[in-house]
């Protein structure tokens, strides 16, 4: 049986967003990388009970070819990035 695991903790990122609010470069290691797709996009709203959640993720693939998660949260309008590895 497989157990479950946490994620990797998400990490601050640096993002450029265009007119819509839609990543357009992210920088990774101190270097601007255009975002060449987006992939996917979709938002979480959680546990309001305790300590609201809202996040609106972004699968991105970088000019570079390599695909990253970022998300936006939406509370405390900062941008991180989520590693699932």
């Amino acid at each position: 049986m497989k157990t479950l695991q946490p994620l990797k903790q998400p990490r601050p990122v640096a993002v450029e967003t265009g007119e819509s609010g839609e990543p357009v470069a992210v920088v990774l290691s101190g270097r601007r990388l255009a975002v060449a797709q987006v992939q996917d996009v979709w938002r979480i709203d959680d546990e309001w009970w305790r300590e609201e959640v809202s996040r609106l993720y972004y699968r991105l693939v970088l000019e570079d070819d390599r695909p990253v998660t970022v998300y936006h949260d939406l509370a405390s309008h900062h941008w991180f990035k989520q590693d699932y590895d």
